[in-house]
């Protein structure tokens, strides 16, 4: 017969079993740790326990279908799991294995309803051994912090576990029914109780120590905080800040943002601070007025703080004392600026470049402007134009290959080459420079000087003009001479042939007129006194006629094409362009149409022009082309073409090609 208190007592306790539930629910919602859901969980099935309980002893029928061994048994579990949690402890294989197998003892008893004490026995010597268990470690671990609340939970987990072991022999004397009840309740409810009091603790403890760390790493990092309210007064500063500041702490609370700027930085600050209340955070740079008159300079990463209604409550700013990197940064600018004026007045090009055929720029000086003609930002990472692409093409190998050679056996190299400025005009640039290589000897870079040496090349020139200034001469009439020798000796022997066929005062009468014609060709060279505009035009057409006739060609056998504009030609200039002329048809007559038949076509082009600043001279024929062995053909009119167009300043390009040739003479207008 159950006990009259009884009933009234479980009921009691229900209410308490659901609010120690939510408490459970709630800090495991806020703290996240397994072992409060697993608590949580465990006061569900607590709730579940006394809801049979309640239909037990009140007689209700049902109650036979249930499961109260799987439910005592569940809840067990994960109190003793959630003490696990909170203690660190794993659940480890032998305890999974003897608790698997008791849960399946336990459905096995409920689903066939066994009443038998030694049947049910396992179950409650596993849930008040568990206990005992958990009770012990709680009194042996040192997880926790030591603790009056950590020996209570220690010794109610015994006792409660002592009691769990009695409950299969209280549970068939109803009479005695209610004190188990109660000693249950009372165990159930106050080891609740001490575990949060034992992790209220923890927390605190676990709080002040979070506290404690942080007060050290702020207290001790080299890093100065400091926090302003929304009015930009001090609210806080750690001992680093005051050290910026050169105040101490105390002195600084209080203390407006204001007093430790300058009046021409005041509208700078007023907008970072207007930043802030807008919410953007911002790294920046800033410098500051101490109170003994030194600047201190800090970067300082600054962040919005706003309270819980999102109203702006202030800003804080973690700041680094830069000062003395500003006052490097200062004097490495000067040094710089120092530097760059030397180098922007040096008389040529300093530069910094890649070691590849295109000598890509990564720097070079403002003197490239004067030298070449392009600025500083068309060299850079070849941007416009590549240096490599301004020398000359008869030059490049060789400069490529010097340097090659300088910089494998580690020394300075020096250059001799021509470029090209940006108008065309042709200039000579001297170079000395060498390699910069890494740590582990790996070549980075080149870095050098290049001047300009045209002047100096000029001055060789003049000398050597001067010097072999008779050789040209001499070489001249030995070729004129030789020209007038095989002209006579080819006409002679061409009339030789007909001299059967034909009156041989006639052949004399033919063969004079030619030779007539060849003087009245060195008449036009030498004999013009006066030249104007209109000089060239007609001394090429008399001229051309005079060697068509000189090696006996008819007018129609060779189509002659004159392009020749009327330029003005200083006085000295035109004996050497006659000259370069006469040889260069004299070479066409001579070479270029001996493989021709009589019908084939045969065209002979000149063209005097000018193109900006220089004047052209194109020669072109559809004749043979010229051989690739300079002495297979008249190596002597080629030397002399080419001295007499240096001597004008110039250059000879040679554009021969299957169809023909064109020789093209290019010199300065203003020569």
């Amino acid at each position: 017969m159950n006990h009259p208190w009884l009933l009234p007592t479980i009921i009691a306790a229900t209410p308490s079993a659901f609010f120690l539930f939510f408490i459970y629910l709630y800090l495991y919602k806020k703290e996240g740790q397994k072992s409060l859901l697993a608590w949580s969980i465990c006061w569900v099935f607590h709730l579940l326990g006394y809801f049979g309980n309640i239909l037990q002893v009140g007689g209700v029928d049902s109650y036979r279908y249930f499961p109260a061994f799987s439910i005592d048994f569940i809840r067990a579990l994960f109190q003793f799991l959630g003490c696990f949690y909170f203690l660190n402890r794993p659940f480890s294989r032998p305890f999974q294995v003897l608790f698997a197998l008791a849960g399946l003892w336990a459905m096995y008893l409920d689903f066939e309803k066994i009443k038998d004490i030694y049947m049910i026995w396992p179950i409650y010597i596993l849930i008040g051994g568990s206990q005992i268990y958990t009770g012990i470690i709680f009194l042996r671990t040192k997880n926790l912090i030591p603790s009056l609340g950590k020996i209570i939970a220690g010794w109610i987990f015994i006792f409660w576990g002592l009691h769990v072991l009695n409950y299969p022999f209280l549970r068939f004397h109803p009479e005695f029914g209610f004190i188990g009840f109660f000693l249950a309740g009372l165990f159930r409810f106050s080891s609740a109780i001490v575990i949060l009091l034992v992790f209220f603790e923890e927390t605190k403890a676990a709080l002040s120590k979070t506290e404690e760390n942080y007060k050290k790493i702020v207290d001790t990092t080299l890093e100065g905080i400091w926090l302003i309210d929304k009015e930009a007064k001090t609210r806080f500063v750690n001992p680093k800040m005051a050290e910026f500041l050169g105040m101490s702490e105390k002195e600084l609370i209080g203390k407006s943002l204001f007093d430790f700027i300058t009046v021409d930085q005041m509208n700078l600050v007023n907008k970072r601070l207007e930043e802030r209340r807008q919410g953007q955070a911002e790294v920046h740079d800033f410098f500051f007025k101490r109170p003994d008159g030194e600047s201190v300079w800090l970067l300082m990463s600054t962040n919005p703080i706003f309270d819980p209604q999102g109203n702006y409550d202030g800003a804080l700013a973690m700041c680094t004392d830069i000062t003395y990197y500003k006052k490097t940064e200062t004097a490495l600018k000067e040094s710089e600026r120092q530097l760059s004026t030397l180098i922007r007045n040096l008389p040529g090009i300093a530069y910094r470049c890649a070691y590849d055929p295109n000598w890509t720029m990564e720097f070079i000086s403002e003197g490239c402007f004067e030298l070449t003609g392009y600025s500083p930002s068309d060299f850079v990472s070849n941007r416009t134009v590549a240096f490599g692409e301004i020398i000359h093409p008869d030059d490049a190998e060789r400069v490529f290959n010097e340097v090659t050679t300088a910089v494998s056996k580690n020394i300075p190299y020096r250059l001799l080459y021509r470029i090209y400025q940006r108008s065309g005009e042709m200039r000579w640039a001297f170079e000395q420079g060498s390699g910069v290589k890494s740590e582990n000897g790996e070549l980075i870079a080149l870095e050098g000087f290049i001047m300009d040496f045209t002047q100096v090349k000029l001055a060789e020139e003049i000398m050597a003009n001067a010097l072999h200034e008779k050789d040209i001469l001499l070489k001249e009439v030995h070729h004129r001479v030789k020209n007038y020798l095989q002209v006579l000796s080819s006409l002679l022997s061409i009339q030789l042939e007909q001299v059967e066929a034909s009156n041989p005062v006639q052949v004399l009468t033919e063969s004079q007129n030619r030779i007539l014609s060849m003087a009245y060709v060195h008449e036009s060279l030498y004999g013009k006194h006066k030249i104007s505009d209109e000089f060239f035009p007609e001394f090429v057409s008399r001229l051309v006629d005079s060697l068509l006739k000189s090696f006996g060609h008819k007018k129609e056998e060779i189509q002659i094409f004159l392009n020749c504009e009327s330029l003005p030609i200083k006085q000295n200039s035109a004996i050497p362009i006659g000259l370069i002329l006469n040889e260069l048809v004299t070479n066409v007559l001579k070479h270029a149409f001996s493989f021709k038949k009589h019908s084939e076509e045969k065209i002979i082009k000149i063209s005097f022009y000018k193109d900006g600043n220089w004047i052209h001279l194109d020669v072109t024929d559809n004749g043979k082309g010229k051989s690739s062995d300079p002495k297979s053909e008249d190596s002597m009119g080629l030397e002399l073409v080419d001295l007499l167009t240096k001597q004008l300043k110039g250059s000879v390009m040679d554009l021969s090609s299957e169809q023909g040739t064109v020789t093209r003479i290019r010199f300065p207008a203003s020569y």
